[in-house]
């Protein structure tokens, strides 16, 4: 890969810490799309990935590039005592073992039509947070272990699944279900990521191993050559997210929520139609 390449992975990686740390998503709906086409174009890949072997190779690298920036944006929040350790082990703990399942069924599964609901699920998320009210001062929190281990089922199904950190599914229900604020949800998001993405990614390393036709430079489905510019990015750039989240008002911050996850749910919609037709 040319230094321009590996310039525009860098920029690309700023704007995936920068919506890790405002919202919490982790920045996998980002940089999974970006890697398919990246991978599209064998002269900045710098080798030619068969259609079988570009989505895990994509997701893949996708999960280990959130790793150290979910971890990262827990440090920004944690030092403003925004992590309810409470509510985010028990899902981590949930999401770290579905996470190892949903990589080995990600590498059997084509999932277009899994995308699709996912996409619709994600829209409608959006509308609901977008136009929810805030939830009430004296309403309490559900905490029992069923209801946040389920949580993390569905989280790390989704996050190595999908490639992406999780966030898209852990927001909705960390606000609807469990009763979070939205910047303790997203404290509570890149907590749960942070687990979840490195069981999937050790995953996706371990099942690649001695596979052939893998680009230069790669750890088992995880392309490192492309990886490391994206995580110096989003490293740089997470924080600035996560300080902006502290800043904006409840209204707007659930305008930005909800924006993001219906643009996020129609490019997925989308895309995963026209494969289904």
């Amino acid at each position: 890969m040319g230094a321009g390449v590996l310039l525009g992975l860098g920029v690309a990686g700023l704007a995936v810490g920068f919506v890790a740390g405002l919202i919490g998503i982790g920045g996998g709906v980002l940089m999974v799309p970006l890697l398919y086409a990246f991978y599209e174009h064998p002269e900045w890949a710098g080798t030619a990935l068969s259609a079988e072997l570009a989505p895990a190779v994509a997701h893949a690298t996708s999960l280990f590039v959130i790793v150290p920036t979910a971890i990262e944006g827990v440090i920004s929040y944690q030092r403003a005592k925004l992590v309810p350790w409470r509510v985010a082990l028990p899902v981590a703990l949930g999401a770290t073992f579905a996470a190892v399942l949903g990589a080995r069924l990600a590498l059997a599964l084509p999932g277009p039509a899994l995308k699709l609901a996912f996409g619709l699920l994600v829209v409608a998320s959006g509308v609901q947070i977008g136009l929810g009210r805030a939830r009430p001062a004296d309403r309490p929190l559900r905490l029992d272990l069923p209801t946040l281990i389920g949580i993390g089922v569905a989280v790390g199904l989704t996050s190595a699944l999908l490639g992406v950190g999780g966030g898209v599914v852990a927001i909705p229900l960390l606000t609807n279900v469990v009763g979070l604020d939205l910047q303790r949800v997203t404290a509570t998001s890149l907590s749960i990521m942070a687990f979840a993405s490195l069981a999937g990614t050790a995953t996706y390393i371990s099942g690649g191993l001695g596979v052939e036709g893998l680009p230069p430079g790669s750890l088992g489905y995880v392309h490192l050559w492309a990886a490391l510019p994206l995580v110096a990015g989003s490293l740089l750039a997470v924080s600035w997210g996560a300080r902006l989240n502290r800043r904006l008002p409840v209204r707007k911050l659930r305008w930005v929520f909800g924006v993001a996850f219906i643009m996020i749910g129609l490019r997925l919609v989308v895309q995963n139609a026209r494969a289904i037709l």
